[in-house]
């Protein structure tokens, strides 16, 4: 049985659109009756969606659904982990596409960004549990065109890529949260570039975390899923100067991993760089903890330690979903990082600025807490 949930008033669907309800004879409108993934390379995607195989989702976890419509009517609803929302609300009110569909923390944390009326509203909220998704319903409820984006603070699913009692290793960069932007510092001042503790990074537009380490390291995949891509990829175009001992060509790893199932599945790709030596190819499904390959400073490193960036791929700033093929001789379009630690810093807005401010670049996702309990590499 679903929670009590927030939809749409029929006041501001189109004439000829039904308010969505809750209806007994929602449980005959399966999945398959859903609009399509939203951008989404269905042969490829889907494919490697289902060959990632299913993280289980914690307990204590809903789903939730954001519909829009055509007419600028939207709904938006939500229940326990078998709720089925989408459906429950396509079938009294058909014709809508999914905005956003994901997982929210029935008693943990959830931040939401609440989009109206083309983008000219914006709200955040970061409120625990139920009240969080019913706050941002009843404040946006007469407006048009709004679309929900929830993530729970926390999702603990991920492994540490190392051991994390090796002594051998430290920890440099952190992600470049202001990525440009000029954002308030723990300590009061502006920086365009901040890392993890609210401190600046080495430099502007870090993509990821950095963890220096002897070479040939054990690098072990964070969690089940499908690597995407395994290569050695030429960097001239960003470094044409390479430190002695390092090469222009960077081995790096591309894994999908998929938490929960269906329309809810909220998707992450990690990637890890520097290998002296890969061990998986493309296509292959590797386990949680299975070496990846050994630690080196390809790629035009001075020194030999793991790069790592956890990327979401689902419920994204702007995004429902965002393909996932990577291209065959750039980098992906790494715009969609998130702070595997749950944005760990406090900054002046109180939301991770990367989630909200690139918005209108297309850019940006709320980051969420991913490591299991006892995983997370030190970052001191």
């Amino acid at each position: 049985m679903m929670l009590q949930g927030a939809l749409l008033t029929a006041a501001l669907l189109a004439p000829g659109v039904v308010s969505p309800v809750r209806s007994p004879s929602a449980g005959n409108v399966t999945q398959d009756n859903l609009p399509p993934l939203v951008d989404l390379e269905k042969a490829y995607d889907s494919g490697r969606i289902a060959k990632a195989g299913t993280i289980a989702v914690p307990a204590g976890y809903g789903r939730y659904c954001s519909l829009s419509y055509a007419s600028g009517g939207w709904a938006f609803d939500w229940g326990d982990a078998a709720a089925d929302p989408c459906a429950t609300m396509l079938a009294s009110s058909p014709g809508g596409t999914i905005a956003r569909a994901g997982l929210w923390s029935k008693t943990g944390g959830n931040n939401i960004v609440v989009r109206c009326d083309d983008g000219a509203s914006l709200l955040l909220y970061g409120i625990d549990g139920e009240p969080a998704l019913q706050q941002a319903f009843n404040e946006n409820k007469t407006k048009k065109k709004c679309v929900f984006t929830v993530a729970p603070k926390s999702l603990p699913v991920l492994n540490a890529p190392f051991a994390i009692d090796d002594d051998d290793v430290s920890f440099t960069n952190g992600f470049d949260f202001a990525r440009g932007f000029t954002v308030q510092t723990n300590a009061g001042a502006t920086s365009s570039k901040v890392g993890y503790k609210g401190d600046a990074v080495g430099y502007d537009g870090h993509d990821g975390m950095d963890w220096p380490m002897p070479k040939n390291t054990t690098i072990k995949a964070v969690q089940k899923g499908v690597v995407l891509v395994a290569r050695g990829r030429n960097i001239d175009k960003y470094f044409p100067n390479c430190p002695n001992g390092s090469t222009r060509t960077q081995n790096e790893v591309y894994v999908l991993h998929v938490v929960g199932t269906g329309v809810y599945a909220e998707l992450f790709v990690s990637y890890y760089a520097h290998f002296d030596t890969m061990e998986v190819s493309a296509g292959d499904v590797v386990t949680k903890g299975q070496t990846l390959g050994k630690a080196g400073s390809t790629g035009c490193s001075s020194t030999s330690h793991l790069h790592l960036e956890i990327a979401r791929m689902s419920n994204t700033a702007t995004m429902y979903r965002r393909h996932l093929r990577v291209p065959a001789t750039e980098d992906y379009d790494q715009t969609t990082m998130i702070d595997p630690y749950g944005f760990s810093w406090h900054a002046k807005a109180g939301f991770d600025p990367w989630a909200w401010r690139a918005i209108a670049q297309g850019q940006g996702a709320l980051s969420i807490g991913l490591w299991a309990a006892g995983q997370a590499p030190d970052r001191d």
